[in-house]
């Protein structure tokens, strides 16, 4: 059977997205073109593998069969294009990596690029999620290398610290905490708060800090929760509370006078992030050395 790879790939996202047009969105391709793809995989495995209801697909026990099928041969094929340069000694290839919200936006990009001067040969493919997510696309094999701001621990990983940051308190740029040099946290209590979602490694640390202080989550007042950074800054920018970001992420818009940046008093909420890889799969060439120039001090 001459199956197509990419056959599988649109498969899989549909399944994943359970919609044919919004797979169809994010590959770039006219809905048309996605349903004649899938009707093309049928034919080759015989069998329907979608039940097509108004607003939403769902696999059939083909579909559930298929896609499990689908996703180890998507791997092994990957796993097969990473490790080839491995017998030729040359760092080259694509190099698949996740990372949560900050290492992703913030502290991976001038390494890629970086390291793409070095490794122009070498296709760099970042997808950004949270902390739980970039462990996921790794535990999964879905990626090499995965970028994290909660020390996650997971069999058959390794991990290793290759970044800090400090965490601060913003606030719209002519709130009443804005004149203070270091803010005391039972002053955060009585704001309105915007908060990350629970999965955030950003969220997860300061709660770890508010816990050793004395005071638990549910005594901030939170008024929203999101799931970026930016989504974060956009929304204490227009007035509808504080948070607690990273500093990395406060900086430009801090500059910019978007926000005010403000020191936690009490504590000093430094983390660290950690780059995590499988212990027992070999990393190809490429990742190799991209985890190399990012542990470099």
């Amino acid at each position: 059977m001459g199956l197509d790879i990419s056959l599988l790939e649109t498969f899989i996202l549909v399944a994943d997205l359970e919609s044919f047009s919004g797979a169809a969105r994010k590959l770039g391709l006219t809905q048309p073109a996605v349903s004649f793809q899938i009707k093309a995989l049928e034919r080759e495995v015989g069998a329907s593998l979608f039940d097509r209801n108004p607003g939403k697909v769902i696999l059939t026990p083909a579909g559930r069969t298929t896609y499990s099928f689908s996703k180890k041969m998507l791997n092994d094929y990957k796993n097969m294009i990473a490790g080839i340069p491995k017998t030729t000694g040359k760092v080259a290839g694509n190099l698949l990596i996740a990372a949560s919200n900050i290492p992703g936006e913030y502290i991976l990009p001038p390494i890629i690029a970086e390291f793409r001067k070095i490794f122009p040969d070498v296709t760099v493919s970042l997808e950004i999620t949270d902390s739980e997510g970039a462990l996921r696309k790794l535990t999964g094999e879905q990626t090499e290398l995965s970028f994290m701001g909660t020390p996650l621990e997971h069999s058959g990983t390794l991990r290793k610290p290759f970044a800090t940051d400090r965490l601060v308190l913003i606030t719209p740029p002519k709130h009443k905490l804005t004149g203070e040099s270091k803010v005391k946290l039972r002053h955060i209590c009585g704001e309105p708060f915007v908060n990350r979602s629970s999965s955030s490694g950003t969220r997860k640390t300061f709660e770890t800090f508010f816990k050793s202080s004395g005071i638990d989550i549910e005594d901030l007042n939170i008024v929203v929760e999101l799931g970026s950074t930016q989504s974060v800054i956009s929304a204490v920018q227009s007035g509808m509370g504080i948070s607690i970001i990273s500093d990395r992420a406060a900086l430009n818009p801090a500059k910019a006078g978007l926000v005010a940046s403000v020191d936690i008093a009490e504590v000093d909420i430094t983390r660290s992030f950690y780059a995590a890889y499988s212990s027992e799969r070999p990393l190809s060439l490429a990742a190799e050395q991209f985890l190399e120039s990012c542990l470099v001090p």
